[in-house]
């Protein structure tokens, strides 16, 4: 075993990276973090795709302790009522984040979430959101907030995807002039037949 790490901390730090890129983030973090000096040099010049969204309670306790939130390029987080790991995030110091996967979250969670101002300042650097619910009920005033929120105050996002949408909400929405792709779960069209 230590012939084996002994030629590992041999590589260049190039093929390094390499390696690490078919690694999970999660995974090279839990691995390497704080190993010796070289390892945490090595991690401190990558960014980073975290996935939150399948772990119990102890284990994002363990993780997110060490996970450097400025390099934190990518994150997918789920909302599930055991864990609630969406507003136990400090998207404020998350300063790289360009994409944000949320699941399981209703858009009364998004409009609490947008209302926090360091949170919202981080949102606007974001180039990818993506909002996956099963969840709908919401109501129309906390859906038209959010979908506000996103299409005017957003100016780098180039690819949406929300669950819920009705036809209407267009007449209130103004997208970014940077919005190339918008994925619409579930569309209604209640007031079509006014």
């Amino acid at each position: 075993m230590n012939l084996i790490k002994n030629h590992f901390e041999r590589l260049a730090n190039e093929l390094m990276h390499e390696i690490f890129d078919y690694l999970s983030s999660n995974d090279v973090i839990e691995s390497f973090s704080h190993l010796n000096k070289r390892f945490t040099i090595v991690l401190s010049q990558r960014l980073l795709k975290i996935d939150l969204s399948h772990l119990t309670k102890s284990q994002y306790e363990n993780l997110i302790h060490i996970i450097p939130s400025n390099q934190i390029n990518s994150l997918k987080i789920s909302h599930k009522s055991t864990i609630n790991i969406l507003f136990r995030i400090s998207f404020n110091l998350m300063n790289n984040l360009q994409i944000l996967i949320i699941s399981h979250v209703t858009y009364n969670d998004l409009r609490y979430l947008f209302e926090i101002k360091n949170t919202f300042l981080t949102f606007q650097q974001l180039h990818t959101l993506k909002i996956q619910s099963t969840n709908f009920n919401g109501l129309d005033r906390e859906r038209i907030f959010v979908l506000q929120k996103i299409f005017s105050q957003m100016p780098k996002l180039r690819i949406c995807q929300i669950p819920l949408m009705d036809v209407n909400d267009f007449d209130d929405l103004i997208p970014t002039f940077t919005l190339e792709q918008l994925i619409i779960d579930y569309c209604t069209t209640i007031c079509l037949g006014k």
